[in-house]
């Protein structure tokens, strides 16, 4: 998969919840059913890594990106994740 298609896809994901795994029925549409590039199996399984790991629940963004694309994916997840805590952040400021 195209790295800027992921990145996107995971920036809209993240962009349109505000809470935890608010972003999962997004991810599961646009990668497992209408793109093909991971299974269930797959998505449940980088899920579970990430809730293993210390540190915010987004994290799974991360991991989910890993593993469609590996590092470079797994990059992708963790600017999505920086680029939309900044957003909102902001957001919150003005709001």
């Amino acid at each position: 998969m195209n790295l800027a298609v992921l990145l996107a896809i995971l920036l809209k994901a993240s962009l349109l919840s505000f809470s935890g795994f608010g972003s999962l029925p997004v991810l599961r549409d646009e990668l497992v059913t209408n793109r093909h590039v991971l299974t269930m199996d797959d998505l449940n399984r980088a899920i579970a890594v990430a809730r293993v790991t210390p540190g915010p629940m987004g994290i799974y963004v991360v991991a989910i990106g890993y593993a469609v694309a590996g590092w470079p994916g797994a990059a992708a997840g963790w600017r999505s994740e920086e680029h939309t805590s900044e957003l909102q952040s902001r957001l919150h400021l003005v709001c």
